[in-house]
């Protein structure tokens, strides 16, 4: 099962240990889907990871940004080429996922967006929060 994770998901799992988005980066780590990525959404995930606000918040774990995003790339797959989804969310800063998802045939992209949940769905790829994903993959995997 291939999933895009947008970058507001990821840094709150990231925040806090407890929670949905957390348990999505788990799951993740332990094998349960193959998340998608391309340069735009690593790049947006490496500025935020990297603003000092958030940093600081971090910063009993020092190593944690940048193993992180080490491990995006050995872990996740990369997805290249282009996609016109121009006009389909109100703010253009969201295209880049699902860009993403339509390039990476993806099943699922996982947001708390409005604008993009909003959609329900893009193509192939259902568009859902994070409860709703790890229901979802729990009913998958029977966990």
């Amino acid at each position: 099962m291939c999933v895009v994770v947008d970058t507001s998901v990821i840094v709150s799992g990231l925040i806090s240990a407890k929670g949905s988005p957390a348990l999505i980066i788990s799951r993740w780590i332990q094998g349960e889907f193959t998340l998608l990525y391309s340069s735009a959404t690593l790049a947006e995930l490496e500025d935020v990871l990297n603003r000092t606000w958030l940093t600081e918040r971090l910063a009993a774990t020092p190593n944690r940004v940048p193993d992180f995003l080490r491990t995006v790339r050995m872990m996740g797959e990369l997805v290249g080429g282009y996609a016109q989804v121009g006009g389909v969310v109100r703010d253009p800063f969201d295209e880049m996922f699902l860009a993403c998802a339509l390039l990476g045939r993806a099943d699922y992209l996982v947001t708390v967006d409005k604008d993009l949940l909003v959609l329900r769905q893009y193509g192939q790829t259902h568009i859902m929060n994070p409860g709703e994903f790890l229901d979802k993959l729990s009913g998958l995997h029977g966990s």
